[in-house]
């Protein structure tokens, strides 16, 4: 029966983030419009990070759990780890092809090193830091660097050309931007509380399972934490806005690497399971090689979707099956 009441509060916490993103894009693409920012960079930073905020939470909060219990650093890290990766796998994979499934996707060859190379960069930067079996305070300072350098770079070259600013200005925007900045503030506020209580209740849905920490992580949480990804994304989709969608999925791809681990590991530093380094990373490096590839022509085509989702059933599958429990690299 308890098990039941933790199955309904995840459904609950589920709703509260769909209702969420609703408003969080609407104030979001408005406030695109009233600045002449392309949908590709608002959905890159604002809601990348915005839709990110479960992943940030759950590394903070576990990076300080990990400082005031030493006994629990190895499991710890593996569990934020696994959960981190295990989003980015499911949004590169199973969203990304979901999305060019339900509509067009597309991105401009000249944006493709800037986007999906970021992306692809942030993941080999993050394997070189892991490969001894650990994250140090000073790499998660150079992730985190990394990634403001990189916000840096969008802002200065992400911006539309002088013919769009022209024709997004003759777009009336009613509200306020302040208005709409406080309604965007408060969705990823409701966001981020009710996404941390899907997390919460899902983990006690799992305690009695004997599964490694870190398949846990990409599992459960990995796929829990990218709810609010998978809703903003299918949203921007129906509503028509095909390249905030991607901006989000890509730019939480780049976010969760570099600032979210990139914050707990300088709070505490990570022990890196060896799964991570052997098997998650190799997969996620490679499949975002394979987009940028796919990309390459323009557009993700259907069938290049279905792929995607394809190969995330096989790695979870793979990863359950050779890899049960967690052994680290030190």
């Amino acid at each position: 029966m308890a098990l039941i009441a933790e199955f309904l509060w995840v459904i609950v916490s589920g709703a509260v983030v769909l209702g969420a993103a609703e408003f969080a894009i609407q104030a979001a693409l408005r406030l695109a419009l009233r600045f002449g920012m392309s949908d590709e960079l608002i959905g890159m930073t604002v809601l990348a990070i915005g839709t990110s905020i479960p992943e940030i939470m759950t590394h903070i909060m576990g990076s300080v759990t990990i400082l005031g219990d030493k006994a629990s650093y190895i499991p710890l890290s593996g569990l934020v780890i696994g959960a981190n990766i295990g989003s980015d796998i499911f949004q590169q994979n199973f969203l990304l092809g979901l999305v060019a499934l339900l509509g067009v996707l597309v991105v401009a060859r000249k944006d493709l090193f800037k986007d999906v190379g970021g992306l692809v960069g942030a993941s080999c930067l993050l394997f070189i830091f892991a490969l001894d079996g650990t994250v140090s305070r000073a790499e998660g300072a150079i992730l985190v660097f990394g990634y403001i350098v990189y916000l840096w770079y969008l802002k200065r070259y992400g911006l539309v050309s002088a013919d769009e600013k022209r024709s997004a200005s003759r777009t009336k925007v009613v509200t306020h931007p302040l208005a709409d900045a406080m309604i965007l503030i408060a969705a990823f506020t409701v966001m981020a509380f009710a996404a941390d209580r899907m997390i919460a209740h899902s983990e006690v849905l799992v305690d009695a399972l004997p599964l490694s920490a870190s398949f846990i992580g990409v599992i459960l949480l990995g796929v829990a934490s990218a709810f609010p990804e998978l809703i903003t994304s299918i949203l921007a989709i129906v509503k028509g806005r095909t390249t905030v969608s991607i901006g989000i999925l890509v730019g939480s791809n780049i976010t969760n690497p570099m600032l979210a681990l990139g914050l707990g590991a300088l709070i505490s530093t990570y022990a890196v399971p060896a799964v991570v380094v052997e098997y998650d990373l190799p997969i996620k490096i490679a499949t975002g090689i394979a987009i940028f590839a796919f990309l390459w022509r323009g557009r993700l085509r259907k069938w290049q979707g279905v792929l995607l989702i394809a190969l995330y059933i096989a790695y979870l599958f793979m990863r359950m099956r050779f890899f049960p429990a967690d052994i680290m690299l030190v």
